[in-house]
């Protein structure tokens, strides 16, 4: 395989990962994710380990909420048919770092996990 179109692919899952959550796009997220996927890490001091279903009803009862919609690639990390991919950007008014596990499943990558931190408080919903 080739690494440069291996990690500009896992560039654009992250971006699309970005877009699709803070649309609340179901569709988009089911293709982007594997079914049995998690999402995992501390909210407001409480540890949550969801899956899938209760991460992308989350998302669809928040659209409009997260302030301006931004994103940055903060690293990616490709090793064969695995990779990660860190994705910083605004959900619910405040800053997350979203660590994306993916595995390569035929041409297509599919995102098998998801880690999560707050990196601060809310911030203007301008």
């Amino acid at each position: 395989m080739n690494h440069a179109y291996d990690s500009d692919a896992i560039r654009r899952l992250g971006e699309s990962y970005y877009r699709a959550m803070v649309a609340g796009d179901r569709a988009a997220l089911s293709v982007l994710f594997d079914a049995r996927a998690a999402t995992v890490g501390y909210f407001e001091g409480a540890f949550l380990w969801v899956d899938l279903e209760a991460f992308i009803s989350e998302t669809e009862s928040l659209v409009g909420q997260h302030g301006k919609e931004e994103c940055s690639i903060e690293s990616l990390q490709v090793d064969g048919d695995i990779a990660t991919v860190a994705v910083r950007g605004r959900y619910m008014g405040m800053w997350f770092i979203d660590h994306l596990a993916a595995v390569r499943v035929g041409a297509d990558w599919s995102i098998v996990g998801k880690t999560f931190h707050v990196q601060d408080s809310p911030v203007d919903q301008s």
